[in-house]
């Protein structure tokens, strides 16, 4: 039995789908970075780790105080509880092993929180009621691993405060947070300076697909960080780790790709698996737990292929498995051995990447046919391409958009404005080559210590502040909200007190609270604008229409360079 993934000394391999890492492999700059670290490796490393201390801290926007650093995540948790000492420690299960381990090097009692199979492994509130002033430190994992689903931010708070009112330290693990595409809305970092109970630890090793380096980080209170720092060693991190490390944390467009290429991926995998009978847990990650009754591991063992058999985790049992999302050519190997292995699996079709989109659109069309959907030929770019993102044909019905609202926007692009998101994961998103060759810029003010200071001090949210920055640009600014309704209420605010008109208005923010009254006013002004009515929406949605657009300009310049 593996105690963790990625045993490839022991067994003869060809393919290892036991560790979860960044499925693009390792940035060329990493490992240029790498190469140059011999050179160095005479020398003994910086103790301070300077240079990637300066990175992560300009990167995350903080103070290079609260930061630690270690080799590798688990050193940290090591490290965490030395520093805290704590007496009884918590955690849900299942979960990354590495907690239990770190508590029996210091020896104090553990007790587990079980999750629940009926409830998808999910973590409910029902776990307040393990907390007391017995415990002192609990292990959280968001997102789980080995089952790949996020807590949602409400209970995560709800937990954080509860931790603080017993004196608990809240030990975070996001150390696939990043992979995820959702660390706007779900990662913990941006709060810490209310909660000085909690650290959050991350990991480059994942992120960056460099397990064989070993190099995490912790982020939280100032005064906690120097007690943790103490425990570790000196020099406990490589010429080699520090050098990878300050140019990995440069690679955001890798990130990016990265992200998108898991989501297209763990969706192939998953219909994979479903096919050939699995049971298949949702994932946020870049791996996916599923069950099967069938002794799959030994199966693909023996086809040179490694998987996680999670067997040994508390709360699971003898079938579950975990498979990293990998490269397109690698999970398709992998399904090929399972349809193999399972005999009567259907085969999931197989289409050539460049063509994907091009199938997608003509389904698309077809189906919207079928139902009898006719959609106004000015807005069919726009709404194809957000059901084309997000599998959903309500949006049919549910968008809905001002008059002439297509063809002012696309004025606007051509005319240089600028675009203006309210996350950064909106902002990765959007196809920045034909705004920028019309002379517009996207921009996202959400990160900015400026934004969050003001914030916080005026105690509104960073969307409410991002939008009044953005107030601020001498040039039209076209507004895609995608995840937050303070941001269109602000807007409606600025714009029905004569401060300020934005050029354009793409609303569709998702959720449950203020999402829906936020858009109608938007809907109420005189604003040129694409809204979804209703609570869907999101920040792939409000990139999607930021693309339609501007696919749009660039397709009808080049038929008129063809004229």
């Amino acid at each position: 039995m593996q105690y963790h993934g990625g045993d490839i000394y022991r067994n003869q391999i060809r393919l290892d789908f036991s560790v979860n890492t960044n499925p693009l492999g390792m940035p060329d700059s990493v490992r240029e970075a790498l190469h140059q670290a011999v050179e160095e490796a005479e020398h003994y490393p910086d103790i301070h780790a300077q240079e990637l201390a300066n990175a992560v801290a300009e990167q995350l926007r903080i103070s290079e105080k609260k930061l630690v650093f270690g080799n590798g995540a688990s050193e940290l948790f090591h490290a965490v509880l030395h520093a805290v000492k704590p007496s009884k420690i918590l955690i849900p299960v299942p979960s990354f092993l590495g907690y239990e381990e770190a508590a029996k090097a210091l020896d104090c009692e553990v007790i587990f929180y079980e999750m629940k199979k009926e409830e998808k492994f999910c973590l409910t509130e029902r776990i307040l009621d393990a907390l007391d002033e017995s415990i002192s430190l609990v292990f959280l994992a968001n997102p789980n691993n080995p089952v790949g689903n996020l807590v949602e931010p409400e209970l995560i708070f709800k937990i954080a405060e509860k931790c603080r009112q017993c004196d608990i330290t809240l030990v975070l693990d996001e150390c696939f947070m990043e992979l995820t595409g959702k660390e706007q809305k779900y990662s913990f970092l941006s709060y810490l300076e209310e909660f000085p109970n909690v650290v959050v630890v991350r990991a480059f090793t994942k992120l960056y697909a460099i397990p064989g380096v070993r190099l995490g980080y912790l982020v939280c209170e100032q005064t906690l960080a120097e007690k943790i720092r103490l425990q570790l060693p000196e020099w406990n991190l490589s010429v080699f780790a520090q050098r990878a490390g300050a140019a990995a944390i440069k690679e955001q467009g890798y990130v990016a790709r990265a992200v998108a290429c898991i989501q297209t991926q763990r969706l192939f995998l998953r219909e994979e698996l479903k096919a050939a009978g699995c049971i298949v847990y949702d994932s946020d990650a870049d791996y996916l737990l599923f069950y099967s009754e069938k002794k799959l591991y030994e199966l693909f063992l023996q086809r040179g292929i490694l998987i996680r058999d999670c067997s040994n985790f508390r709360g699971l049992q003898s079938g579950y498995y975990r498979i990293a999302v990998k490269s397109e050519e690698q999970n398709r190997i992998f399904a090929e051995v399972l349809r193999e292995i399972h005999g009567n699996a259907q085969a999931v079709e197989f289409v050539l990447p460049e063509e994907i989109e091009g199938r997608s659109f003509a389904i698309i069309t077809k189906e919207l046919e079928e139902r009898g959907i006719v959609i106004p030929k000015e807005q069919e770019p726009v709404t194809k391409r957000v059901i084309h993102t997000s599998a959903d044909f309500g949006y049919a019905d549910t968008l809905t958009f001002s008059e002439n609202a297509v063809e002012i926007a696309k004025h606007l692009i051509r005319t240089g404005a600028d675009i203006v998101t309210d996350t950064n994961m909106a902002l990765s998103g959007v196809n920045k080559k034909v705004l920028e060759a019309h002379g517009g810029m996207a921009r996202c003010f959400m990160a900015d210590e400026e934004v969050a200071g003001e914030a916080k001090e005026r105690k509104v949210t960073r969307a409410v502040v991002s939008m009044e920055h953005a107030a601020k640009l001498d040039k039209p600014v076209i507004f895609a909200i995608g995840n937050a309704p303070t941001a269109l209420i602000r807007l409606y605010e600025l714009i029905c007190d004569g401060i300020y008109r934005p050029a354009f208005i793409i609303g569709v923010p998702v959720g449950f609270v203020n999402v829906e009254v936020a858009k109608e006013m938007i809907l109420h002004t005189d604003v040129p604008c694409i809204v979804n009515r209703g609570r869907k929406g999101g920040s792939n949605v409000a990139a999607a229409i930021c693309n339609a657009l501007l696919y749009e300009v660039r397709r009808e310049d080049a038929a008129k360079k063809v004229d």
